[in-house]
């Protein structure tokens, strides 16, 4: 059976569910599996689809840098996916509360996903 890990403290509404579903079949399982990346992002993600076999795809809410690591390390993920969940958005963009979760905090509405397939980040320093 094909799983996807959703490596995120949010868990997944049906709609997302759905999503998944529709794009890689009826029984794929969809795990949520929060970890820590520590030093080594790659590594950890690894370690994940190796504890969970039959990965298909990632469903990850990280900062920049690690998500272009995860999208530059094909030869140690290998055709595993990584996912961003894309929210609804509101006529002025922003992004559309359709709750609160039990902490008081805004639930945004799902919209749809998005493979990630590369990040770059530029820099520069600043200068005076």
């Amino acid at each position: 059976m094909k799983k996807v890990i959703r490596i995120t403290r949010h868990p997944a509404d049906a709609a997302r569910i759905e999503a998944l579903r529709n794009a890689f079949g009826s029984d794929c399982e969809v795990v949520d599996d929060d970890i820590s990346y520590g030093d080594d992002p790659v590594r950890a993600v690894v370690e994940l689809i190796a504890k969970h076999g039959n990965v298909v795809a990632i469903e990850t809410v990280a900062p920049v840098p690690v998500l272009a690591k995860l999208t530059t390390a094909k030869r140690e993920l290998g055709d595993v996916l990584i996912l961003r969940a894309e929210f609804q958005r509101g006529k002025d963009g922003r992004a559309v509360v359709v709750s609160k979760d039990a902490n008081g905090r805004d639930v945004f509405g799902f919209s749809h996903y998005d493979v990630i397939e590369r990040i770059e980040v530029k820099t520069r320093p600043l200068a005076r």
